[in-house]
């Protein structure tokens, strides 16, 4: 039903009622409109929130990629670079947008497509299959991945300081 539809509709039942049905009726839309007010403006703070946390997390990422000073391994590297793409809003990724990444630092492992076999068998990342039977395989964190990258950061960090 398209919205004028709707408001008109609902302004025909709401000429049939009483001014004391009304007056009732306009405190109900009162109270609806604050509280869908007030929730709306806590999902645009924590869009912001989530945004902000996201920037702090892609700065600490670059730090650790870019001080040549701190040893990375092979899946060390490859998990920061996964959890960077997925910051910046990539929901599948596949190894040569890792390698990108990595290179664009200096921090390329030997062969990434084995670093990331390795780290789908210790639960860090996921398989998903492509469209294709000769799609590229594609990957993502899971939790525990991301969860693991946020700690190995958390000790660079502690490291550095």
């Amino acid at each position: 039903m398209a919205q004028s539809s709707k408001l008109a509709n609902l302004a025909d039942e709401l000429w049939k009622l009483s001014v004391e049905e009304l007056e009732g009726f306009s405190d109900v839309v009162s109270k609806i409109l604050e509280t869908k007010c007030t929730l709306r403006s806590a999902e645009e703070g924590s869009v912001v929130s989530q945004d902000r946390a996201a920037a702090d997390d892609l700065r600490e990422i670059r730090r650790a990629l870019e001080d040549t000073s701190i040893s990375l391994s092979g899946p060390e590297s490859v998990l920061i670079a996964a959890f960077y793409k997925q910051l910046e809003g990539a929901d599948a990724l596949d190894t040569r947008a890792l390698n990108i990444t990595l290179d664009s630092y200096g921090r390329k492992p030997s062969n990434t497509t084995t670093t990331v076999e390795n780290l789908e068998k210790k639960g860090h990342m996921e398989m998903i299959t492509g469209d294709s039977l000769h799609a590229h395989k594609s990957f993502r964190l899971t939790d525990a991945g991301t969860s693991e990258t946020r700690e190995l950061l958390e000790r660079l960090a502690r490291q550095r300081d």
